[in-house]
């Protein structure tokens, strides 16, 4: 392409220069010369547009392919958050629940075992989805739909999560505290741990921590429809 545009300019040149040929015959030729170059410029053009298109077609649907993939094991650390929160949930409201005379009256060894103050850190791994974004192709993928869910996904709500669910461990560790500083041992008996949960200021810290927990349940709900209506927006995609 690029040797006859240089054929077809050398030509009008020659045309141009010519004695030969009267001026309006030479004008005409010039002319359709000029038409000539602008019109194999122009396809030239066309055709670079269109493989850079199919290029990007091809990068946008193997990146969806992948984040499918991404989205599938996503769900599952957040189907299991969900589970381990909805539990440390409920034995705090059991705790909650007990006075000072259920305390006294109650064997709470079982309770004791399974006690656990846990913390979470759904850490989402998305670096598939940085190093597309920040390469500057996300606006490649032609859904618009899809494209701004996950964008709102991945910029809206999991560091909407990550934010509750640091609120939520930094409640927890007021809790740890609580035991730490409360952990004196008189012979070979430990501080009574459901007792410490049960009074006054732990059932304070248990509050704000049933609170904080369904914020981050709420939080986890929201991904997890998002995650997977992305995830059947690809498949319905790329079926």
């Amino acid at each position: 392409m690029e040797h006859e545009i240089i054929g077809h300019t050398k030509k009008a040149i020659k045309v141009m220069k010519s004695h030969d040929k009267p001026f309006k015959e030479k004008t005409k030729e010039i002319i359709i010369e000029i038409l000539i170059i602008v019109f194999a410029v122009s396809f030239a053009a066309l055709i670079e547009r269109t493989r850079e298109h199919y290029k990007e077609k091809a990068e946008a649907k193997e990146f969806l392919i992948g984040l499918k993939g991404d989205l599938r094991d996503e769900i599952n650390m957040l189907q299991q958050s969900k589970k381990d929160m909805d539990s440390t949930r409920s034995n705090y409201t059991m705790v909650m629940k007990l006075k000072g005379s259920d305390v006294d009256s109650l064997e709470n060894t079982h309770i004791k075992r399974s006690f656990n103050i846990a913390s979470f850190n759904t850490r989402i791994v998305n670096g598939r989805y940085d190093g597309f974004k920040s390469s500057g192709k996300i606006q490649t993928i032609e859904n618009d739909s899809l494209r701004n869910d996950i964008l709102e996904f991945y910029q809206q709500d999991l560091p909407t999560l990550d934010f509750t669910e640091n609120a939520f461990n930094d409640n927890q560790k007021r809790l740890t505290d609580l035991l730490i500083n409360n952990s004196d041992v008189m012979g070979d008996k430990p501080v009574d741990i459901i007792r410490l949960l049960a009074s006054y200021r732990g059932k304070l810290i248990l509050q704000f921590a049933i609170g904080y927990s369904k914020s981050v349940a709420s939080n986890y709900d929201q991904c997890l429809e998002q995650a997977k209506k992305i995830k059947a927006e690809i498949e319905s995609e790329y079926q």
